[in-house]
């Protein structure tokens, strides 16, 4: 340990490279203290060794993205590393670092930003010459080799539908996320198909519509403050992108005493969105097969090891390369189809949401 300090100091002084100190505190069995705050998790079994890299664990969806996918790398024998970075680019490609030192075979990789993404993917396709996952966010590089992401168009698609039966015409808000992220850009878009026939009537009127870096909720609370301001109230509908915006979005309205008469959705099926459901403040939200997307994944992981093709059913042109990848559905999650969804699924518990279990 007394010559990993030394290495350590070594670092800060520019006389070794950040590999080599990854490299050290691998063969000392202290990759977690170098790897910074995020879990490490490892089985003893005899697969390929997988790198799984999260931005964070502190969103509520990430724990149980790393559950369904180690619970299928455990059915396939495979060995993996996994670590969240704390929403910090840099820690992030530290510990992609310390899991190339630990010999990963290949590398699953959430980013924190999509675009400081391309260059780390990039560079551990230069250097080490492994097989990249995408998930969740498709980072538009050749470097990556298939990619899990959910259908976002059908999203916005099932939202505006949904609205459409429950909603009455008039003025609607749309809350999008971070306008440089496809994830929100095509979410809007595929509600927006759906939608424009209506625009163009006049029968809808979008008359407020913004766009929210970090998926912010106290911005969309500010959005439909202002809306609610400009329209003396006069809201029939709020189409947004994601739970956390959604609930912003209704805490904005519940200040107006029009939580329960204005339409709102979300995505995500966070446990305060669904008591808002229970309690008829939310008409819906839109849960993607995470399942699904964790399975998919792991099982792409040992075929990609094995130089075989993963299932696909979708491919993405990424400068001269063609990319295959899996588009994972979602579905409609009201009041009605609630208590159905929390017993297909582990996402939440009744009892935590204002149902009684069983």
């Amino acid at each position: 340990m007394r010559d990993l300090l030394g290495l350590t100091k070594q670092l800060v002084e520019g006389r070794v490279s950040r590999r080599e100190l990854m490299k050290s505190a691998a063969m000392y069995g202290a990759a977690t203290a170098t790897l910074g705050a995020g879990g490490f998790s490892a089985r003893a079994a005899t697969g390929p060794l997988v790198g799984f890299s999260f931005p964070s664990f502190d969103a509520f969806r990430w724990p149980h993205d790393r559950h369904y996918f180690q619970t299928r790398a455990d059915e396939l024998g495979l060995r993996y590393i996994i670590q969240g970075a704390n929403e910090d680019v840099a820690t992030q490609d530290t510990q992609i670092d310390a899991m190339l030192s630990q010999g990963i075979k290949v590398l699953v990789i959430i980013p924190v930003n999509v675009e400081a993404a391309k260059k780390i993917v990039e560079r551990v396709k230069r250097e080490a010459n492994i097989p990249i996952i995408s998930y969740n966010y498709v980072i538009p590089s050749p470097a990556i080799d298939y990619w899990a992401a959910r259908d976002n168009y059908l999203v916005g698609e099932l939202q505006a539908k949904q609205a459409l039966k429950e909603a009455k015409k008039g003025n609607w808000a749309l809350v999008s996320g971070p306008e440089g992220i496809d994830v929100a850009r095509q979410k809007t878009e595929g509600a927006l198909r759906i939608l424009k026939p209506y625009i163009d009537s006049g029968e809808i009127k979008i008359v407020s519509h913004q766009w929210h870096d970090n998926w912010r909720q106290e911005s969309a609370l500010k959005q439909i403050e202002d809306a609610l301001t400009k329209n003396n109230n006069n809201i029939q509908a709020v189409v947004s992108n994601e739970e956390g915006l959604a609930l912003g979005a209704l805490q904005a309205l519940t200040e107006q005493r029009l939580n329960g008469k204005v339409w709102l959705c979300g995505e995500d099926v966070w446990p305060e969105g669904a008591r808002a459901i229970v309690r008829g403040d939310m008409a819906m939200s839109a849960w993607t097969d995470l399942i699904q997307m964790g399975r998919v994944t792991a099982e792409a992981a040992l075929a990609l090891t094995r130089g075989e093709v993963p299932k696909t059913n979708e491919t993405l042109d990424v400068g001269s390369k063609k990319i295959p990848g899996m588009r994972i559905q979602s579905r409609v999650v009201n009041k009605e189809t609630l208590p159905d969804f929390l017993k297909l699924t582990d996402w939440l518990k009744p009892e935590d949401i204002g149902l009684k279990a069983g």
